[in-house]
């Protein structure tokens, strides 16, 4: 545990020095969102806005604060070769991986909480099932973290992971609501087995009681049972990435 927390810091400490990482971790998933909220409220602050506001927010988050981040902290610790010294002493593979993962789960739950408060402040809906929107943050926070470790054995470096997040961010793209609603139904279906497309359908069902904002909202029991598929879905993705990480992940640098 004190290993852990020593990461953890080193980790927290480090993000705090690099004004980049530190915007798109806190600034970046704040900023889109809550103009779009404040621009709905000089009108009227519908589900539909309040959903386009949460989803952009999720969005953002998962992709640019967990995904990315984390992508350019494995990358770079690597070509540095601290993880290869790391390992040489008394901490476990899993602890190193586990390190830079925690800082990004804290903001998650902080930020997550800001933007909830925001939502409400404007006079937003409550949501129905807060704890499928809990799901849906931190699920989505350890999926898109455990797609970073995956992403990483591809990347040589940090400038290099502009290019190889490319895939990631836009098949998170793919998954976002808004978008599903003008594909064909068969295409649909498919994007629908997506990481993002999970975490924006637990989202929803936690904040509106149905995956279509706008539509009539199902009760705190049903949205339970309606939350099986996407969360099926985010297990398989969390645990097939971890799978692969596990025997792919890099620890020196690529030649």
């Amino acid at each position: 545990m004190r290993t852990m927390t020593a990461l953890s810091r080193a980790e927290f400490t480090l993000l705090g020095r690099n004004r980049v990482l530190l915007f798109n971790a806190i600034v970046l998933p704040l900023l889109l969102p809550i103009a779009l909220l404040i621009v709905g409220k000089s009108n009227e602050l519908t589900e539909v806005v309040v959903a386009g506001a949460l989803e952009l927010f999720v969005l953002i988050l998962l992709v640019f604060m967990v995904f990315y981040n984390m992508l350019s902290i494995y990358a770079t610790r690597r070509d540095e070769l601290v993880l290869k010294r790391l390992r040489t002493g008394e901490s476990s593979d899993v602890q190193i991986l586990l390190g830079p993962a925690v800082p990004s789960l804290i903001l998650t739950v902080i930020l997550g909480l800001v933007v909830s408060a925001v939502v409400l402040a404007f006079g937003g809906p409550v949501p129905i099932n807060a704890l499928l929107v809990a799901v849906a943050l931190l699920g989505g926070a350890a999926l898109f973290a455990a797609l970073a470790l995956i992403t990483s054995a591809f990347t040589r470096n940090a400038e290099a992971a502009q290019i190889t997040s490319l895939p990631v961010i836009l098949v998170a793209m793919a998954g976002s609501a808004m978008l599903r609603e003008v594909l064909p139904e068969s295409f649909s279906r498919v994007v629908e087995l997506t990481p993002m497309a999970a975490v924006s359908d637990l989202l929803n069902l936690g904040w509106f009681g149905t995956t279509t904002p706008g539509e009539a909202s199902l009760g705190f029991a049903a949205t339970f049972a309606e939350a099986t598929m996407p969360l099926v879905v985010m297990l398989a993705w969390i645990v097939g990435s971890l799978l692969i990480g596990r025997t792919h992940f890099r620890w020196e640098p690529r030649s």
